[in-house]
C-alpha cells in the first residue's frame, strides 16, 4: 500500500488481485459474522481480511478501496504509535534500511554481527532485513528500542516517500467510522507479550482497547497478539478482559473448533506472487 520496499507492505495492485481471487472462492465477511453466523450447508468457505499495527497506509490506501469495493476488513491497531506519532521499532528499522546504495550495518558490539544491505534490489534487501528483524525480536524491549534508534541514526536518512508512519488519532477515527471496518486491539506497546510480565501485557492490552474506544467509538471486541506470540496465560487474560476472539499467525486456515483465543491466520506479504497466494489459501 505504498511506503517502503518491505515484505510487510502490500502493493495496492497486488491486493486488488488477491481480493479478486478471494471473492471467486470465498465469502469475505466481517469478523463478527464469520465467528457467529452458522455455516450454510454446501456454502462456500469464509474469509476475513485482517491488517495489523495502524500505519498511515490503512487510511490513505485501504479505506478508499474498502469503500469503493464494499469490502469488510478488520484492522488490529497498536496504539502507542498512534498516540505519540513515533513509529514502532520495527518500522524505524525498516525505514532506515531503505538504502539506495549498498551499505554495511555493523552491530558486532551488540552481538548481532554485520549486515550487508544491498542497494536498489528490494527483494535482496528483504533477504537481509527480514532476518535482522527476527534477531532483534529476541532481544529484550529496552535494548531493542536502543538498537533500533542506533540503526536509524547510523544509516543514511531514508527517502520520505518510502517511510512507514502511523495514522493520527483523527485518521484512525475516520477509518473506524466506516461501517465496513472493524477495529481490533493489538496492544499498546507492541512488545512480544510473552517476553514481558503477564501483568504488564494485560495492562497494555487493556490500554489499547480503552484508547481505541475513545478514538473510534467502537466496541473493540477482538485482539491480535503482536507478532503472533501468545501463551495459554495470555489467552486467558484476553478472555478475562472480555474480548470475543484473539488471533495469532499460525500460517494455517482457521477451522471449526479452533481455540477462539488463538485463531490462526495466513500472512501474505509484498513478495508473495499470486500463485503463492493461491497455494497459501489452498485454492486449487
Amino acid at each position: 500500500m505504498g511506503g517502503p520496499d518491505a515484505w510487510t507492505v502490500l502493493r495496492m495492485a497486488d491486493f486488488r488481485q488477491q481480493v479478486a481471487v478471494l471473492r471467486a472462492h470465498y465469502d469475505i465477511l466481517p469478523l463478527d459474522e464469520a465467528l457467529t453466523a452458522p455455516p450454510r450447508p454446501g456454502g462456500r468457505p469464509r474469509a476475513v481480511l485482517t491488517f495489523d499495527d495502524g500505519e498511515i497506509g490503512m487510511h490513505r490506501h485501504l479505506l478508499p478501496f474498502v469503500q469503493h469495493e464494499n469490502l469488510p476488513v478488520t484492522v488490529y491497531v497498536a496504539t502507542d504509535q498512534i498516540a505519540t506519532g513515533r513509529p514502532f521499532w520495527f518500522d524505524r528499522v525498516m525505514n532506515a534500511c531503505q538504502t539506495e546504495h549498498p551499505t554495511q550495518l555493523d552491530l558486532e558490539d551488540e552481538g548481532l554481527g554485520r549486515w550487508q544491505l544491498p542497494g536498489r534490489d528490494a527483494r535482496d534487501r528483504w533477504q537481509v532485513l527480514g532476518p535482522l528483524l527476527e534477531r532483534l525480536k529476541q532481544i529484550l524491549p529496552p535494548d531493542r528500542e536502543r538498537i533500533a534508534d542506533r540503526i536509524a541514526t547510523t544509516l543514511p536518512a531514508p527517502l520520505a516517500d518510502r517511510c512507514l508512519a502511523p495514522m493520527t488519532p483523527q485518521q484512525l477515527a475516520e477509518l473506524g467510522a466506516c461501517p465496513l471496518v472493524t477495529i481490533g486491539a493489538h496492544s499498546d506497546c507492541h512488545n512480544l507479550l510473552d517476553q514481558i510480565p503477564l501483568a504488564s501485557a494485560r495492562d497494555s492490552i487493556q490500554r489499547s482497547r480503552e484508547l481505541l474506544r475513545g478514538w473510534t467509538g467502537q466496541e473493540v471486541a477482538h485482539f491480535a497478539y503482536p507478532n503472533g506470540n501468545h501463551t495459554p496465560a495470555l489467552g486467558q487474560a484476553v478472555a478475562d478482559l472480555g474480548f470475543r476472539s484473539a488471533t495469532i499467525l499460525g500460517m494455517d486456515l482457521a477451522r471449526a473448533g479452533d481455540d477462539r483465543f488463538a485463531l490462526p491466520r495466513v500472512a501474505i506479504g509484498r513478495y508473495d506472487s499470486l500463485p503463492r497466494f493461491r497455494l497459501r489459501l489452498a485454492v486449487i
